[in-house]
């Protein structure tokens, strides 16, 4: 026999119309149960480096120990604080008329969303962005995970085109830098202007 509560469940679980989890993140602090030495402190800050996937390089290794040392403040042991979430799903209690009308709900959703679409298509209006970029970065620049942020230029095309953007025109263009050269003139750079385009 059809279990129609479950086809209704798979449904509205893969419609993008609704939240059909909640993810609840919680703060834990882990107590590694080791003295507070130096040494122990240097080996859950890599430790907590490698999990996190960052490079061990000083910079991050200095930063994770002082967060290794704030979050053991209140102790005599290493501890971390550490975040993990927990995912609840909002329609495990759902009775078989509640499946319904979030289908129903659903359908209407979509409709009005190919509605919308139709509008903006026969009725075309558009809104533009501007990115300058300073120095062109492949992925292949980024010489080790930071715990500063890294991006690429392709990172940040699409960073854009997730956002329903495109790309209108590329440029390059040559600025002027005003602070004194040891030549006292003032140097140029090249910069890349990205002119990016979407439907309002």
């Amino acid at each position: 026999m059809i279990n129609t509560n479950n086809i209704l469940y798979n449904i509205i679980k893969k419609s993008s119309s609704f939240d059909t989890s909640y993810v609840n993140e919680i703060e834990e602090v882990i107590d590694y149960g080791l003295e507070k030495t130096e040494e122990n402190i240097q080996k859950v800050a890599l430790e907590y480096l490698d999990e996190k996937g960052f490079a061990r390089r000083p910079d991050n290794l200095n930063q994770a120990k002082q967060y290794v040392l704030e979050s053991s403040e209140y102790s005599d042991t290493v501890c971390v604080r550490k975040r993990r979430e927990i995912v609840e799903d909002l329609l495990e209690d759902a009775e078989e008329q509640d499946l319904d009308r979030l289908t129903q709900a659903s359908i209407l959703d979509k409709l009005q969303s190919i509605d919308s679409k139709l509008t903006k298509i026969s009725c075309p209006r558009y809104e533009y962005a501007v990115e300058i970029v300073p120095e062109v970065l492949t992925d292949a620049d980024n010489m080790g995970a930071s715990l500063t942020q890294f991006e690429s230029f392709q990172m940040m095309l699409n960073r854009y085109a997730s956002a329903g953007w495109h790309v209108k025109s590329i440029t390059s263009r040559e600025a002027a830098n005003h602070k004194i050269s040891m030549t006292g003139f003032s140097a140029k750079t090249s910069q890349v202007v990205v002119v990016f385009e979407r439907l309002r």
